[in-house]
C-alpha cells in the first residue's frame, strides 16, 4: 500500500470513528432527556398519591364537617405539595352519605391535564342516624 493510501485510509476511519461517536452522544441525550421527562412525571404521580392519601386519612378521621348528606371539598397544592391556594394541583373529596355508610372518592387533579391523576375509593362506617 502507497503511503498517500495509507494516510487516505486513517482519515476515511477516523472519519467514521467520529461518526459513530457522534450517533452515539446524540442516543444518548435523547435517553436522557426521557429518562428526566418521566422522572418528573413519576414524582408528580407519588405526590398525587401522598395527597390523596393524606385526604383520605383527614375525611375518614373526622376532620371534615359531615352534616350534609353529599359533599365535595377542594384543596389545591403545589407539585411539591405545599399548600397554595393557586397551585398547580387540587385535590377533590366528593361523598354520599348512604344510610349508616358514608362513600366517597378522593381525586388529584392536575391543572395541565384533563384527567385525574389518582383516584382513591373511600367508605366509612358512621352507625345509625338517630333522627
Amino acid at each position: 500500500m502507497k503511503k498517500g493510501q495509507s494516510v487516505t485510509a486513517f482519515y476515511v476511519e477516523s472519519l467514521l470513528l467520529i461518526l459513530v461517536f457522534v450517533g452515539i452522544l446524540l442516543a444518548l441525550t435523547q435517553i436522557f432527556g426521557l429518562s428526566r421527562s418521566e422522572s418528573v412525571q413519576a414524582k408528580l404521580l407519588t405526590n398525587a398519591v401522598t395527597l390523596a392519601q393524606n385526604a383520605a386519612d383527614d375525611f375518614l378521621s373526622g376532620q371534615y364537617g359531615l352534616t350534609r348528606e353529599e359533599g365535595d371539598d377542594g384543596r389545591r397544592y403545589t407539585a411539591d405539595m405545599a399548600p397554595d391556594p393557586d397551585g398547580r394541583l387540587s385535590v377533590r373529596i366528593h361523598w354520599t352519605r348512604q344510610a349508616d355508610m358514608l362513600e366517597g372518592t378522593v381525586s388529584v387533579y392536575d391543572d395541565q391535564q384533563s384527567e385525574p391523576l389518582f383516584t382513591l375509593p373511600l367508605a366509612k362506617y358512621v352507625g345509625e342516624v338517630s333522627p
